[in-house]
């Protein structure tokens, strides 16, 4: 029977706008990988942007009946409306934060990641095989990733930052995230290798190198469970046995030469010596992968083997894996104490950035991160501190001046402690949800889409771990390409189009989304402002931007302390109101006050300023707490020799 004309024209309307998503969406991905630099808020508002632009679009197209929506069951419907609630959330504790700036700049963020889902569910509900064509361009996305990270190794220009510390990040700018997607790399390379096995073990060789490189301890975990997950659910489990074993020799020897070369793995080498030695690492990296592409090219014509080389095989490497996690397994039980010690005792810097963290358990003061993050959602359950305050909460309990941080290192526990119980809960919602739908997707796939949504869910499932040990939610490098996987994942088809248009539903979502654009802009144009501000009046229209800010209104207070020193005091309070936890405000505040000699004015705010950062300005000895303190008080701490104060700046 033909289709009716109707019809086919609904089939190629579907297909080319399927195209249009997938092909935005890459554009997407390409450009969070290599434009996004780190946690840079000009990359970070131009991406999102895109992303809300796109999102938006699909959704007023699906309002006014020109395109099919996707269909979903109870957990895709639950993964998207606690994703899209945890961002309204994030935007509530707002009102109440001890730093609206921050929180108003975390809501834009998972407002982005929200809008990144979406579109992923746009667009497995627009194409044909959702798994293969996203697995397809995973592959290639990634090997573009891996292939400029270790480029930009054998070419000091690319990223010259490498000259002052050696780990592997361009172009995330951040070694865990790197080690994250590289872990995401090896369960995707091995799905390729099901197909193209030499391509596949080359993109496993990169991976593994990758994440070696970066020296991520819980990258390199993360990624040996990654294959041994793909390994246990895959159909050819000795093709991809031998591929692992093929790609992870080499990964390793050529990590061994790296090691050997200082202009590679050692900090603080000087151009000359990088250039010298990233020559040579360019042609073990190039021989490396040519013998891996080699050996799985000879390899693949001794697959698949029969039937009863199989089960020997298989169960000589179950026997193997057992007695492996046995032997760990013993091992932890024998050094608990020493583990556990090794792990929450804090140090008083970093552990060191080389190959020698791989011998430490340390937990690199993440442990007492955890505990301070705690600490505050204890003070505070029901809303948190405020969306993306922690490093306040940091300053207030750290016991050292030597490590300080903006995040305690765990995504879950920084919710708790930043947004309360309630966007824990919407974020513990996202993710339960994101099991359930992307558990039910692999069940209901079949053939060679079930192996693509398999390698997907295991790279979800990875960045769902690491979510415990990092902080991933400020890299949309990250989160925005897997949040938009996992969007896809947990959709179960396309929907018919809506029998009833809704253009004003339609046009709700656009305004939204330029709402949202200009929210994502706002405090960005106010920082180009104000680091260009040269009078009152550009200050003032920084402000316009960004009335939250507080380094905006420090600055217009100083502007006017010439001008009208009432409205510069009135400034001052405005922001320490707005931040009345801040430190560097509460000590700035007091400068005001020492500038005019009002001695117990600068004692109050200076001690504030103590009292929320004890190892900041406030705390040096002698210093202008100490000499507040003396003209108000007539008293020097036992610390400070009377008569011979610090020198002030």
């Amino acid at each position: 029977m033909l289709a009716s004309s109707p019809v086919r024209a609904l089939v190629e309307r579907r297909s080319t706008a399927g195209a249009v998503v997938a092909a935005t969406g890459g554009a997407l991905v390409f450009a969070a990988f290599f434009f996004a630099q780190g946690t840079t808020l000009s990359s970070f508002v131009w991406i999102g942007a895109i992303a809300l632009v796109a999102a938006a679009a699909a959704t007023a197209a699906v309002l006014v009946g020109a395109l099919p929506g996707p269909r979903l069951d109870a957990a895709g419907a639950g993964f998207l409306a606690a994703l899209f609630g945890l961002a309204v959330w994030v935007g509530v504790t707002t009102l109440w934060s001890v730093s609206p700036e921050d929180s108003w700049q975390y809501t834009n963020r998972t407002l982005v990641y929200a809008a990144f889902a979406l579109l992923g569910a746009f667009a497995a509900a627009l194409l044909q095989r959702p798994a293969e064509s996203i697995a397809r361009g995973a592959a290639l996305l990634l090997a573009l990733l891996l292939g400029y990270a270790l480029l930009a190794k054998c070419v000091p220009s690319l990223y010259s930052d490498y000259g002052r510390l050696a780990r592997l990040r361009a172009p995330l700018d951040y070694w865990n995230e790197l080690a994250l997607l590289a872990a995401v790399a090896v369960p995707v390379a091995l799905w390729l290798a099901s197909r193209r096995y030499a391509a596949g073990a080359v993109l496993l060789y990169g991976a593994g190198l990758t994440v070696l490189l970066t020296y991520s301890r819980f990258g390199v975990a993360l990624a040996c469970l990654a294959a041994l997950a793909w390994i246990v659910l895959a159909e050819d489990r000795v093709g991809s046995l031998a591929a692992v074993v093929l790609a992870g020799g080499g990964a390793a020897a050529v990590f061994g030469i790296a090691l050997t070369l200082p202009g590679i793995t050692k900090d603080a080498q000087p151009h000359a010596v990088r250039a010298h030695d990233g020559w040579i690492f360019a042609f073990a990296v190039v021989a490396g992968g040519a013998a891996v592409a080699g050996s799985a090219a000879l390899a693949r014509r001794r697959l698949p083997v029969s039937d009863a080389s199989r089960r020997r095989i298989e169960r000589a490497a179950a026997l193997a894996g057992a007695v492996a996690g046995a032997a760990l397994v013993v091992v932890a039980a024998v050094f608990a104490t020493r583990i556990w010690h090794a792990f929450a005792n804090p140090v008083s810097s970093q552990i060191g950035s080389d190959k020698g963290r791989f011998g430490s358990l340390n937990s690199s003061n993440r442990w007492t991160w955890w505990q301070e993050a705690w600490h505050a959602f204890v003070r505070h359950p029901g809303g948190g501190t405020g969306a993306g305050t922690f490093q306040f909460t940091d300053l207030l309990l750290r016991r050292t001046s030597l490590v300080t941080t903006t995040e305690p290192h765990n995504v879950p526990l920084q919710f708790l402690s930043e947004t309360g119980i309630v966007g824990f809960l919407l974020f513990v919602a996202a993710a339960v949800a994101a099991v359930f739908g992307v558990t039910r997707a692999r069940l209901r796939a079949r053939g060679a889409e079930r192996a693509a949504v398999t390698a997907l869910a295991i790279g979800a499932a990875a960045f769902l771990a690491h979510l415990v040990a990092d902080t991933d939610w400020d890299y949309v490098a990250t989160c925005g390409p897997l949040l938009f996987v996992v969007g896809a994942l947990v959709v179960r088809g396309s929907a018919p189009p809506a029998p009833a248009r809704r253009p004003l539903l339609a046009a709700a979502a656009v305004l939204f989304s330029l709402g949202a654009i200009y929210s994502l802009a706002a405090p960005w144009l106010a920082q180009r402002q104000l680091a260009s501000a040269a009078s009152i009046a550009q200050v003032k229209h920084a402000h316009a931007y960004d009335p939250l800010s507080t380094d905006v209104l420090t600055e217009w207070a100083a502007f006017e302390e010439v001008l009208s020193p009432k409205r510069s005091l009135q400034l001052y309070r405005d922001a320490v109101s707005l931040e009345p936890e801040n430190s560097t405000v509460w000590f700035e505040f007091g400068d005001f006050f020492w500038d005019r000699k009002l001695w117990p004015e600068a004692y109050l705010a200076y001690s504030n300023a103590w009292k929320y950062d004890r190892y900041g300005p406030a705390g040096t000895p002698c210093g202008r707490l100490d000499q507040a303190r003396h003209k108000v008080l007539k008293v020097w701490p036992p610390s400070c020799p009377a008569g011979r104060p610090a020198a002030t700046h």
